[in-house]
């Protein structure tokens, strides 16, 4: 009987912090925000068409050589600060591009959910582009400092900081 009890209070007092959670803002306001990782490629060259009036466009993400082609073709400590330079900018500029999106469009609560849908699946978009640009610096990074500094250990500048 007690354990009936507890039950039933459990379960009224989550139904009422389920309510205040949603009152309160808690809960993700379209499908893409609750989900924010699963958007597929199509839906994102979708979003970046459709924030691109109001937010413009990222330019091409910056490519660096994998660590083989760092390592065997030597790459230089001032080619790699280069690199750094340039994926500094683009961080840069994809942090512009979120702010856009999420202070520009996903601020607007007149447009539709398919709207705010694609538009974070272009944020999800930019974060990709980012990311695949920090990595392959980070192979150079490591490729350079191999060939470099034989037998060391690996600089700490090669790995991701927190932002």
């Amino acid at each position: 009987m007690i354990n009936l009890k507890l039950a039933i209070a459990i379960s009224i007092i989550a139904m009422f912090s389920t309510t205040t959670m949603a009152a309160d803002g808690y809960r993700p306001q379209n499908d893409a925000q609750r989900n924010y990782k699963a958007c597929p490629l199509d839906m994102m060259v979708k979003g970046v068409e459709l924030v691109g009036s109001m937010c413009g466009t990222l330019p091409e993400r910056p490519v660096f050589p994998g660590y083989k082609d760092a390592f065997t073709g030597k790459l230089s400590k001032a080619e790699l600060d280069a690199f750094s330079a340039r994926l500094g900018i683009f961080k840069s500029l994809v942090a512009k591009y979120q702010n856009c999106i999420n202070n520009r469009v996903m601020a607007d609560g007149s447009l539709s959910n398919d709207t705010l849908n694609f538009a974070a699946c272009a944020d999800q978009w930019a974060v990709e582009q980012k990311g695949k640009s920090a990595e392959e610096w980070g192979f150079s990074c490591l490729g350079q400092n191999d060939w470099q500094n034989p037998g060391s250990s690996v600089p700490v500048g090669c790995f991701a900081e927190a932002e």
